[in-house]
């Protein structure tokens, strides 16, 4: 494969690198195995090596654009099939996620703090008391939640999305994923709740760590399940 050769390995023409680079990015994109596409690829780098010591250039050699060529070579070898590409979703979901949670620290948590703090102000203004009984600012934090986690799953979904711009059922993944996130949040938020309250809402390392992992977790599950879902054979 061309990108595992050593950078002081002349035997490869820098034109017929840059060529078959741009060939297995467009077969990445589609989702195809790096095994099948290496084959292949070592094929193209032969064909085009010896065109180079013919004084040809790949380009006319290939006789169309690059991108062209390789969905071209991907038809003829059954490539263009919806690829399940788990990793590359779980890991654009990830970043999402990651997104999602710093946005959150930064301006969710102010923007509650902010209004708990408005609304206090304006009951005790209003002559209402506002003590220690949290059912007051209880529906102002709930909305904070609901807020939260539909920015969570819209940026995730945004990222999954981005990662399957070339793959095939991006739209069938994102409506399945669009349910089974908010399902997998329901199912999972109520356990790390309770394994909050067991723990007396400990803050140590293992029990955060521990309800972050069934939320995320079930998270990826539901992902996973989503694409499966819209990759299966119809």
């Amino acid at each position: 494969m061309i990108a595992r050769l050593p950078p002081g390995d002349r035997s490869v023409p820098e034109d017929v690198r840059r060529v078959v680079r741009l060939l297995q990015r467009e077969w990445r994109l589609i989702g195809v195995p790096r095994a099948l596409r290496d084959a292949v690829a070592r094929d193209v780098t032969a064909d085009l090596q010896e065109a180079h010591r013919q004084g040809r250039t790949p380009e006319s050699v290939l006789g169309t654009p690059v991108r062209e060529f390789a969905t071209e070579v991907a038809r003829e070898n059954g490539w263009l099939i919806a690829w399940p590409v788990y990793g590359r979703v779980l890991a654009a979901a990830g970043v999402g996620a990651a997104l999602s949670l710093a946005a959150g620290l930064v301006l969710l948590v102010p923007l509650v703090a902010g209004a708990t703090y408005a609304a206090g102000t304006v009951l005790r203004w209003a002559g209402v008391p506002v003590g220690g009984d949290p059912s007051w600012y209880l529906p102002i934090v709930l909305g904070g939640y609901v807020v939260f986690g539909v920015a969570f799953v819209t940026v995730v979904l945004a990222c999954v999305r981005w990662a399957l711009r070339s793959a095939a059922g991006p739209t069938r993944t994102l409506r399945a994923g669009a349910l089974g996130l908010p399902v997998s949040a329901a199912l999972s938020l109520p356990v790390a709740i309770w394994t909050g309250h067991v723990t007396g809402f400990s803050t140590a390392p293992h029990v955060v760590l521990t309800e972050c992992g069934l939320v995320l977790g079930a998270a990826a599950v539901a992902l996973v399940a989503a694409r499966a879902w819209a990759v299966r054979p119809l």
